[in-house]
């Protein structure tokens, strides 16, 4: 009789866990949808040129040639992760076209 009892104990309790988790009932779903909502806007800040990568393309010699002012390093690396996210800075593929940051002023 024990056993039967720790074994509904034991499917409750994964039950339990599986539908909080899928259900996205804990607060670190809110939270990062807040967060998602907020990437889009500074998404929206950054003006970008869509380039199609060729081979021996950098993301800092793609954005050296699209820029006349030579950007912070740092900052177009943020500025690629924030238009381009789920794509590593430093595998980009050749003949996939990203999003690069322009830094400078439209006349």
């Amino acid at each position: 009789m024990k056993r039967r009892i720790f074994t509904l104990l034991f499917l409750i309790a994964c039950w339990t866990s599986y539908t909080d988790l899928t259900s996205g009932s804990l607060p670190a779903g809110t939270a990062a949808h807040a967060s998602a909502a907020s990437a889009q806007s500074v998404k929206a800040q950054i003006p970008s040129q869509r380039i199609t990568v060729a081979p021996g393309d950098t993301l800092l010699s793609v954005a050296e040639r699209i820029n006349k002012t030579s950007p912070s390093i740092d900052q177009v690396i943020k500025d690629f992760a924030i238009l381009n996210p789920s794509v590593d800075p430093n595998h980009l593929q050749i003949g996939r076209t990203y999003a690069f940051p322009y830094y400078d002023r439209q006349p």
